[in-house]
């Protein structure tokens, strides 16, 4: 399953990075767990001011109130297109045992985004180079291929969830806090190495790395041929991981994406 070298990778990373930050640019929208921030700050801006004497505490009562927290099922919503979930670095909160089982089963089986990304990575990846050749072209060739790829992303999923937990490590796309589309663009390719932890800290993403090594490696099991496994787990792996940073650029301007092109809020 060798790759005909790394032209593929660089023109999807191109094309998702320059969709992504031309549109936010154009669009200047702000993602809404930003405005949700910034009116969270005014609020408790507004609420010192009153108690130092600042300002009138009857302005208070006209003064919009935040948002309430979000639902489980909110916090909790996978992106259908990069079967991510997003929290924001305002506010964080940590998952808790509870939604982290509940995130492991609508991120690796009960979720559309669970599905897409296997569809889209045997595409890619696979089809278009004939990754492996033995199981030849047309509609079959490409079935066993998403049935391997969906296979191997349960597997990473299954790695990734209790050694994350473990760590302390959040499975989730943490979005930037900042408005400007750069920032933020830089911001989802520095979080494709990084997460938090549970005091909402940066921290390298040792779990979701180690889950793709891990699953790669194991899929040479039922992969027909004969494979290095060592040197095809360093260059299979290492080709998921740079797929994930064009993902995360789409996932931090996916409110954007929604408003804009779907046309919802």
């Amino acid at each position: 399953m060798q790759r005909k070298g790394w032209g593929w990778i660089a023109n999807v990373f191109v094309a998702v990075i320059v969709a992504a930050v031309t549109a936010a640019a154009s669009w200047g929208q702000a993602s809404p767990l930003l405005v949700a921030g910034q009116t969270l700050d005014a609020q408790q801006g507004d609420v010192t001011a009153c108690q130092n004497g600042l300002q009138d505490c009857n302005l208070l009562s006209t003064t919009p109130q935040p948002p309430k927290a979000n639902s489980e099922k909110a916090r909790l919503n996978v992106n259908p297109v990069t079967g991510l979930v997003s929290t924001s670095t305002v506010n964080y909160r940590p998952l808790t045992g509870r939604e982290r089982w509940k995130l492991y089963w609508k991120q690796n089986y009960l979720s559309i985004g669970a599905y897409f990304g296997p569809v889209f990575t045997a595409l890619v990846l696979d089809q278009t180079t004939g990754s492996p050749s033995q199981w030849g072209g047309g509609f079959y060739g490409y079935g066993l291929r998403v049935a391997s790829r969906t296979a191997s992303a349960v597997i990473q999923g299954t790695v990734q969830a209790p050694l994350a937990a473990l760590l302390h490590e959040d499975v989730r796309y943490v979005a930037s806090k900042d408005r400007g589309s750069k920032r933020r663009a830089l911001h989802a390719v520095e979080y494709s190495f990084l997460t938090f932890n549970n005091q909402g800290h940066p921290t390298p993403n040792v779990a979701n790395l180690a889950a793709y090594y891990a699953s790669t490696a194991i899929s040479t099991v039922w992969l027909p041929g004969k494979y290095a496994v060592a040197r095809y787990t360093l260059t299979n792996s290492t080709e998921q991981i740079a797929l994930t940073v064009p993902v995360n650029i789409l996932q931090e301007f996916w409110p954007e994406v929604v408003h804009n092109v779907f046309r919802r809020r």
